[in-house]
């Protein structure tokens, strides 16, 4: 709990040392004070007047502001007007200096901001241990299927212990997906190697063989480019996970007997990668809030209980990270059994000459 009243999406929270005045509980939804908070959070740091007569401070740092409001600051609340706001009832709401105010909250603002990063690393430590159990499980599944499949063990043939290597593999990258995004929530600036110059199209190539046969559905990656692609670019490990993620997207919906078309355009030192394949329709909304972490289209929840809505959140930062371009757009097909469909493309820019 803050210090003072706090704004809180679009709410005001009481404070553990200053405390709301019964008025301001009651009121602070309806519409003329839900507008005073959309002003506060346009406006510069400072003190403000409420339509109320009472105060509203506006904290403000580089990364957030913070709006603070039903206080009492000398010079700045209306005592007359606020006459409307006064209660039987013993509330400490005391008057406090602008000074003292702005020392109040930043107190504030520092103790909110450390308790959001607490919850943020809760919630990455829950996620991975959720995620991380159950590919362990997948992997521990797969080797079980191997050897009870076969009485003898000298007996195996190539193309079983092929196909599961593959998909233990398969978990591998995954579990190594999860604990990367793991590390970007606790360390966000994180030092890494200094990134290599790497031939783009065999790392698609390598995440094709890597996934051929994924999840035992009938989709394939196709590399589609009028020639031999060489362009080369600067990457750290994580463009791997980079793709991973893209890759295991775009077959995890699309239907079988389906490609997942990927397309080199080649022009001097920039190269554009499109990812195309057929997946759940998105309409223009959604496509602003994809990167967003926890969130998934509405036809992608119902295709699919599964999934956290973090991967495109991770890819965008993996692309931040090493100045890709990424975006997306969806051109819708078809409707069946309630969910629509469309083609759903990611573009990857890459420039050089930056």
């Amino acid at each position: 709990m803050s210090l003072l009243p706090v704004v809180n999406n679009g709410v005001l929270e009481d404070g553990s040392y200053i405390h709301l005045l019964p008025f301001c509980k009651k009121n602070c939804t309806r519409e003329t004070c839900l507008k005073h908070y959309e002003r506060m959070a346009e406006s510069p740091a400072g003190s403000y007047c409420c339509p109320h007569g009472l105060a509203s401070y506006v904290y403000s740092t580089p990364n957030t502001k913070i709006i603070f409001s039903g206080l009492r600051i000398r010079g700045v609340w209306d005592k007359k007007k606020a006459k409307s706001t006064e209660s039987t009832e013993c509330v400490f709401n005391t008057i406090l200096s602008e000074e003292n105010c702005l020392a109040i909250a930043k107190e504030a603002a520092e103790s909110l901001s450390e308790k959001g990063s607490l919850q943020r690393n809760l919630d990455a430590i829950k996620d991975l241990l959720h995620e991380t159990r159950s590919l362990n499980g997948q992997v521990k599944n797969t080797i079980d299927q191997l050897l009870e499949s076969q009485s003898d063990e000298d007996g195996l043939d190539s193309e079983t212990l092929l196909n599961t290597l593959k998909n233990v593999h398969v978990c591998s990258y995954m579990i190594s997906n999860r604990f990367a995004y793991f590390d970007s929530v606790l360390n966000p600036t994180l030092s890494t190697n200094p990134p290599l110059s790497l031939v783009i199209f065999r790392k698609f190539d390598k995440m094709r063989k890597l996934l051929k046969g994924y999840m035992r559905k009938n989709v394939w990656i196709s590399l589609n480019t009028p020639q031999q692609s060489d362009y080369r670019y600067p990457i750290y490990q994580t463009f791997e996970i980079l793709l991973f993620i893209l890759f295991e997207n775009a077959i995890k919906y699309s239907p079988d007997g389906y490609p997942v078309n990927v397309n080199f355009a080649e022009n001097g030192e920039v190269l554009d990668v499109t990812i195309s394949s057929i997946g759940p329709y998105c309409d223009e909304n959604e496509l602003l809030r994809l990167c967003q972490k926890g969130f998934r289209g509405e036809n992608a929840k119902a295709l699919s209980t599964g999934g956290q809505g973090f991967g495109l959140n991770f890819a965008k930062q993996i692309c931040e990270t090493h100045n890709i371009g990424i975006t997306f757009s969806s051109n819708y097909l078809r409707q069946e059994f309630g969910i629509k469909y469309g083609t759903f493309t990611v573009n990857l820019h890459f420039d050089n000459t930056n």
